[in-house]
C-alpha cells in the first residue's frame, strides 16, 4: 500500500508530542476510522453540563490531528480528481470508496505535504496550543508523511533485501 495510515500517523506524531494522550489513541484505535471520526465530530457539537471540559482546559492533540488529517486527505483527493484525466479521477474515486476500515494519505508530493502541515498549524492555533507545540506537532506530521512515502518507492531498502 502507498501512503500511511492515518491512524498510523496519527499514533505516531502523538507518542512523540503528547505521549500523555497515548491512551486516548489507543482507545480510538479499538474502532474504524469512520467511527473514530463520527465520535469526534459528535463531541465537538456536545455541550458540557458544566460549561467547560478538559478540552478548554487544554486541547487535545489526538483529535485535533485526526480530524484535520482526514480534511486533509479529502481536500487531497478533490484536488486531484478535480484536475486529473477521468480515468485517473475514477481510479481515485474508487479509492476513497474502498470499503477500507482505514483511510490512508497517499504517497504525497513536497507542495501537497506542505499544505497538510499548514492545515495542522491552522488547526492547532485555532484549537489554541502554542505555536511552539503546533510546530512539532505538524513537523511530526510532515515526517510520518516522509517516511511512509521512502517506505513505499521501492528505495531498496531493508524490506526488498530479504
Amino acid at each position: 500500500m502507498a501512503g500511511v495510515l492515518i491512524r498510523d500517523l496519527v499514533r505516531g506524531v502523538v507518542a512523540d508530542c503528547a505521549p500523555e494522550e497515548t491512551v486516548v489513541v489507543d482507545g480510538l484505535l479499538r474502532h474504524s476510522d469512520a467511527e473514530v471520526l463520527a465520535r469526534l465530530r459528535r463531541r465537538r457539537g456536545d455541550h458540557d453540563p458544566l460549561g467547560f471540559g478538559l478540552s478548554e482546559i487544554a486541547p487535545l492533540v489526538a483529535p485535533l490531528l485526526w480530524l484535520t488529517l482526514d480534511r486533509a486527505r479529502e481536500k487531497l483527493a478533490e484536488t486531484l480528481v478535480e484536475g486529473a484525466s477521468r480515468g485517473s479521477a475514477s481510479l481515485w474515486r474508487r479509492f476513497l470508496r474502498r470499503g477500507s476500515s482505514h483511510d490512508v494519505i497517499p504517497a504525497l508530493t513536497r507542495a501537497q505535504q506542505r499544505l497538510v502541515q499548514e492545515m495542522v498549524l491552522d488547526a492547532a492555533a485555532e484549537a489554541g496550543l502554542p505555536p511552539d507545540r503546533a510546530r512539532r506537532i505538524a513537523d511530526g506530521v510532515v515526517a510520518g508523511l516522509a517516511l511512509a512515502e521512502l517506505e513505499g518507492d521501492g528505495d531498496g531498502g531493508p524490506e526488498e533485501l530479504r
